[in-house]
């Protein structure tokens, strides 16, 4: 699993460094907006995105959760090869003991700091969620600019006494404490567009993190019941005006053909909050699980007059594809170290009808669970978590139940549900898949790295760390 392509593209010379904007949500679901399911009254923004654009119907995730899954997309690596393979917390909270120190090693060369060496401003908006001392924050991994919150939104005070106030923070300096959450997608929609000003006569690389739709739920005052459709939709029905916005003030600034515009989430839904979740569609399950519905997730991508229009491609991509292939595009330098991402330049511009990418591994945490190869996935036994009883809070993570699965065998292009498990039926394909997963396993585990660890002392529960350190 090594990096191709990087300088396939150093011939595209009508636009010369294209500005860069992905949109990352929050437990977006694959069947939460238009065009992967039908929403268009709810997603306008992002039906017309689609229709100027390319929709992926087999793009996945490389975890099923927050941390890990923004690892990926940042490194162009799996999880477990950067030392991130679990969701990280603060300090105080029992779960988040062993991964509290934890950040991005800064030794990882970020998609961030491979675009500034090709002379981009970078921002990060929103949600970081990879390490939250000082000396973790986005601004120390390639980004000029933060401005958002250093970890999930229901990672606060109301949730557990143990957590700290949330943090607003601007760069690595808190501006506000617990701030006022129905503002999140309004203040970084506004802030996004504040850099795209400030930039319009050079390149810029803006990561967009929407906190939302992860729990808690909620809205600026004017989206407040705008769908008549219970919070979840107007909780979309806002982060599609925000994608509006932003392609309002690209035509306004004359920067759309030289911007590359990217939509996409950091995995599946979280099903146990219910009304209060997105939805998986017809995939099988969602977050935190190693079913379709956790890693499967929406994706358009937009860029006027390079890439087709209203085009939907079915091949297999990953969010660790992006690196790679976005730095082929504005004829940048690979990573010194191993990745796992491959440039999908070619399949996107229809120079090959073939994604470069047949495998794919699914972990949960350190632990592999199974591999995809082309149509057919295969999944070992294992215990998995589903939601019980009605809606449920945040912090309440003890109203789950557990359910276990067999050695599982299934044909994702004629059985995407996952439900009917074939294992038994093709011996010799099991076999074979077990013996694909295992080798590609140790090959990547041969290569994992350490992540980042904060060295400074561990605050008293429940106080706000980052003025500490």
């Amino acid at each position: 699993m090594f990096i191709q392509g990087y300088n396939e593209y150093k011939n595209i010379t009508a636009i010369s460094k294209p500005n860069i904007i992905i949109i990352y949500t929050d437990d977006l679901g694959y069947g939460d907006i238009s065009p992967f399911a039908p929403k268009d009254e709810i997603t306008p923004n992002l039906a017309s995105l689609a229709k100027e654009g390319i929709t992926l119907t087999n793009f996945y995730v490389a975890s099923s959760v927050c941390s890990p899954s923004r690892a990926s997309l940042l490194t162009g690596s799996y999880p477990i090869r950067v030392g991130i393979p679990r969701v990280l917390a603060p300090h105080g909270i029992s779960w988040a003991q062993d991964v509290w120190r934890t950040g991005l090693n800064p030794e990882e060369q970020t998609l961030a700091e491979l675009v500034k060496e090709r002379g981009y401003t970078t921002a990060l908006i929103g949600k970081w969620h990879l390490g939250h001392a000082k000396e973790q924050l986005p601004i120390h991994h390639g980004f000029d600019e933060f401005f958002g919150i250093p970890y999930s939104n229901d990672m606060i005070p109301s949730a557990s006494q143990s957590y700290p106030p949330l943090p607003l923070i601007k760069n690595d300096v808190v501006v506000e404490e617990n701030p006022d959450q129905r503002f999140f997608t309004k203040r970084f929609t506004e802030k996004t567009i504040q850099i795209i000003s400030e930039n319009r006569n050079s390149p810029f690389f803006i990561l967009l993190t929407h906190p939302l739709p992860h729990v808690p739920l909620s809205t600026s005052p004017e989206f407040q019941n705008r769908t008549k459709k219970g919070i979840y939709q107007d909780v979309i029905h806002e982060i599609d005006w925000s994608v509006g916005q932003i392609k309002k003030k690209l035509k306004e600034l004359d920067l759309e053909e030289n911007t590359i515009l990217i939509f996409t989430s950091d995995n599946g839904p979280w099903l146990a909050y219910q009304t209060h979740a997105g939805s998986a569609g017809n995939l099988r399950e969602g977050k935190n699980t190693v079913f379709e519905g956790g890693f499967k997730v929406p994706f358009i991508i937009s860029w006027p007059n390079q890439l087709p229009k209203n085009e939907k491609l079915d091949g297999l991509v990953t969010n660790m594809d992006l690196l790679p292939t976005l730095m082929s595009w504005v004829g940048g330098n690979q990573p010194d170290l191993e990745i796992d991402g491959l440039s999908i330049g070619d399949y996107l511009m229809g120079r090959t009808d073939q994604s470069p990418r047949d495998v794919f591994l699914y972990y949960h945490n350190e632990n592999l669970r199974g591999i995809r190869d082309n149509r057919y996935k295969l999944l070992l036994p294992h215990i998995y978590q589903k939601p019980a009883g009605d809606n449920i809070k945040p912090g309440e993570m003890d109203q789950f139940i557990y359910d276990s699965i067999p050695l599982s065998l299934f044909d994702l292009w004629e059985d995407p549900e996952e439900l009917k498990n074939i294992a038994i039926s093709f011996p010799e394909m099991v076999e074979a898949l077990q013996q694909k997963m295992e080798k590609e396993h140790q090959e990547l585990t041969k290569g994992k790295r350490l992540p980042g660890i904060y060295q400074g002392e561990e605050p008293p529960v429940g106080q706000l760390w980052i003025n500490n350190n």
